[in-house]
């Protein structure tokens, strides 16, 4: 017989410096919303509030995927747009839409990998800064 609700006993662990070192962290700043924060049946502050992005990745220097079946290298992930919260920033971020950013600040403990779906969390956001 099966354990009910498993899901509560597993945690995996996001790799987020790693995404971050794969992708060059430079992103395309897409669109930005406020998020309200979470709060615990007490009161008590789980996450503060802050700031939702959508962010288009520009590079991907990971590791090339092949398809066991075909032999093919699989897509990366260059171009592709994913969410993030940044949390204790205000909202709105002083950058327009079309700004280079990079994330800071990643946050493990309040970042899942759900039903195939990254829920990523950074305490920092910035203009992209080219390396001289």
């Amino acid at each position: 017989k099966m354990i009910k609700n498993a899901f509560r006993y597993v945690h995996t662990e996001v790799l987020g410096e790693k995404f971050l070192n794969d992708t060059g962290n430079k992103y395309l700043l897409i669109g930005q919303s406020p998020f309200k924060g979470k709060v615990d049946e007490l009161g008590e502050t789980i996450l503060p509030e802050g700031v939702k992005v959508r962010l288009q990745i520009m590079e991907d220097n990971s590791e090339p995927v092949i398809n066991k079946q075909t032999g093919e290298t699989k897509e990366n992930n260059a171009l592709e747009v994913f969410e993030v919260t940044v949390v204790g920033v205000s909202y709105p971020l002083p950058f327009n839409k079309g700004t280079m950013v990079s994330l800071e600040k990643f946050l493990p403990e309040n970042s899942y990998y759900i039903d195939y779906n990254f829920i990523l969390r950074f305490a920092g956001i910035h203009a992209y800064k080219t390396e001289k």
